[in-house]
């Protein structure tokens, strides 16, 4: 079984709602998936799972001293991939947290105060992980922004690993969360759904 471990260094940064698409995806490619609401701030991945008709993935809130409980369970139980939405902050909880994570990622904004706060806290995620820019805008071709494009860079030359996977700032993300779907449900043939399998895709490769 893989642990995923999804933090952020701010609130707002849409971890819960990647975590949410990432399981839905993930279940429906045959991959029995838990997903733990570490995030007792927002609980979004418990309002989500309230309102979901279908029990699959799997979706269940617990403290961070629970982890290494779930993770055996989740073992025994057949489980093949854990999802740890984890509180919107990073302190030594999250170096616990991604120890023992199988990998990490860091959903943040391609905003310039974002990136800028970024080092302060990163010293606090265990490798490996990857930083994975989301609600981006694209340009007018429908392609990667001069903005974006320039984030990457500051990242890169900050040593920072990032995805070469961004998501793009779309309605269905949000929109498919009011009822209880995962985006590639929502909108199967989506743009949006497009950008959270090929995030997936490469997670798997990288984890």
């Amino acid at each position: 079984m893989k642990t995923l471990a999804v933090v952020s260094h701010k609130g707002g940064t849409g971890k819960s709602t990647l975590s949410i698409h990432l399981a839905v995806k993930a279940q429906s490619e045959g991959q029995d998936t838990l997903l733990v609401d570490l995030d007792s701030q927002s609980s979004t991945v418990a309002e989500w799972a309230s309102i979901r008709t279908d029990k699959h993935p799997l979706a269940v809130t617990a403290q961070v001293s629970d982890i290494t409980e779930l993770q055996q369970q989740a073992t025994d139980e057949g489980f093949d991939l854990l999802i740890l939405d984890c509180p919107p902050y990073l302190n030594d909880d999250t170096d616990q947290i991604t120890r023992l994570a199988d990998y990490t990622i860091l959903p943040t904004s391609p905003r310039f105060a974002d990136i800028c706060t970024l080092p302060k806290g990163i010293e606090k995620i265990h490798q490996p992980y990857s930083v994975v820019l989301n609600s981006c805008t694209p340009d007018l071709e429908g392609k990667i922004s001069f903005k974006t494009a320039q984030v990457y860079q500051m990242l890169n030359d900050s040593d920072i690993p990032v995805s070469p996977v961004h998501i793009i700032r779309l309605e269905a993300f949000t929109e498919a969360l009011n009822y209880g779907q995962g985006v590639t449900e929502y909108q199967s043939n989506g743009k949006a759904s497009e950008h959270i399998k090929t995030l997936l895709d490469w997670i798997y490769m990288v984890a």
